[in-house]
């Protein structure tokens, strides 16, 4: 009996151990863009809006996680068009393409040095130079990219579980912080057929306000 028992503890310890010992996915080291902040300056017709973002390179939907770097993304709108725009911001300079569909004013570039509450910008056009304040969307109580997608997680556990063999995840997740009176957040989840579950979550509360399949 007593060596039954001996047995029956040496087992069961060893299983608690495996169990215990059992690596967790970390869904996080699978994001491969992270929009995390937006700067925004409105006045009189004059609109500037700032993209901060980490994301792969080369981009590709295909649910498959690549190497990060930073992003920048920069949209003008002018009351009139002109047939050059320049901007300064931090350690960008450069010439903005027109975007026709959008009306607006267009630059995107790796890196970009751009952080703190607020980043003054410098527009070129018509022979004159002005300098404006943009100013981050981010306010207290908003909650981090990161806890966005763990929300999702949260919220679409059985999801992730389906896309998850032997501690690997195999999809890609998006998150990108979106402004509209507020901020919410926008977590795509892409498998490997290009199919993405889309939510939108309260950049407050955490909250699924909305859930969407694309493609």
């Amino acid at each position: 009996m007593k060596k039954f028992l001996c047995l029956f503890l040496t087992v069961f310890a060893t299983v608690c151990f495996l169990c215990g010992c059992k690596k967790q996915v970390n869904y996080l080291d699978f994001v491969s863009e992270k929009r995390s902040n937006i700067y925004l300056y409105s006045n009189d017709g004059f609109e500037i809006k700032i993209h901060i973002s980490e994301r792969e390179t080369p981009y590709s939907t295909d649910g498959i996680k690549g190497d990060m770097s930073g992003f920048t993304e920069i949209f003008v709108t002018l009351p009139k068009n002109y047939d050059e725009v320049e901007i300064s911001v931090a350690d960008i300079n450069g010439e903005m393409n027109y975007k026709a569909v959008e009306n607006c004013y267009y630059l995107s570039l790796s890196g970009g040095n751009i952080s703190g509450d607020s980043v003054k910008v410098t527009l070129s056009y018509n022979g004159e130079s002005t300098e404006y304040t943009a100013v981050s969307v981010l306010y207290d109580g908003v909650i981090s990219c990161d806890d966005a997608v763990k929300c999702v997680i949260d919220h679409n556990e059985d999801l992730f579980k389906s896309l998850t063999q032997r501690d690997i995840f195999l999809g890609e997740i998006f998150v990108r912080l979106l402004y509209d009176e507020g901020c919410y957040y926008y977590v795509g989840v892409c498998d490997r057929d290009k199919k993405i579950t889309a939510c939108l979550v309260d950049g407050e509360r955490g909250n699924i306000i909305a859930t969407k399949e694309l493609g």
